[in-house]
């Protein structure tokens, strides 16, 4: 279910009136997925700065065709996207940066997030999210994809609910769950698409989201860097 709420675009925070709802990378930090201490505040904010501007410039060429202005920096970037949006003939449908806060099945836990992109990869629906993220290999990419994997499973549960969307996919049926995949966008203008949707996470999730809630019950803080 789908829940009105309001959201502070500044601190990235939902509330459900008046009380803070846990976001879905709230959920991913607390299970301890989400450990940037060793980085540098410095570092993680540009990267974060980066990746707001690649979905700034996304959102901008798929409602109006053009991007008036970009950064150099985030131009490769934007040029990957562009060609995976080829190759893959992705059709974005409905609205961009779609906020939603739904109740987590199982648990009645609200849940915020904010889906990036949905659409249409080669006809069929999917829900997709665009990452700056450098290149990894072995043990550091398969810790970020399971990561990815909570995250879309969070996406994919709210958009389950989004009957409004599903209508504007062309009457696709909503019994069959959304594709699921990151476009992991690189400085070279290249891309690599992880395409997670033979891997059914909802259990996973489930337990991410019931481990959060009793690790806040218990003290714990939630990181915010």
């Amino acid at each position: 279910m789908i829940l009105p709420h309001t959201f502070d675009e500044e601190l990235h925070v939902y509330t459900v009136d008046g009380q803070y709802v846990l976001s879905t990378s709230d959920i991913i930090s607390l299970n301890g997925l989400a450990d940037y201490g060793s980085i540098p505040k410095a570092v993680l904010d540009h990267a974060s700065w980066r990746g707001t501007e690649l979905h700034k410039a996304i959102e901008y060429y798929e409602l109006d065709g053009a991007v008036e202005s970009m950064p150099e920096e985030v131009e490769p970037y934007f040029e990957g996207y562009i060609k995976f949006k080829k190759d893959y003939d992705f059709e974005p449908i409905g609205e961009l940066e779609k906020q939603i806060v739904y109740q987590h099945e199982g648990t009645e836990q609200a849940v915020g997030c904010t889906i990036d992109l949905r659409g249409l990869v080669k006809g069929q629906p999917y829900i997709l999210d665009a990452k700056t993220t450098a290149k990894m290999y072995g043990k550091a990419l398969r810790s970020k994809c399971l990561a990815w994997r909570l995250q879309l499973s969070s996406y994919s549960e709210a958009t389950d609910c989004d009957w409004e969307w599903w209508k504007l996919t062309g009457g696709v049926d909503v019994h069959d769950p959304a594709g699921k995949g990151i476009v992991q966008v690189n400085r070279e203008g290249g891309y690599t698409f992880h395409d997670f949707s033979q891997t059914d996470d909802s259990h996973l999730w489930d337990s991410a989201v019931r481990m959060a809630v009793a690790k806040l019950s218990a003290g714990f803080q939630i990181d915010r860097r």
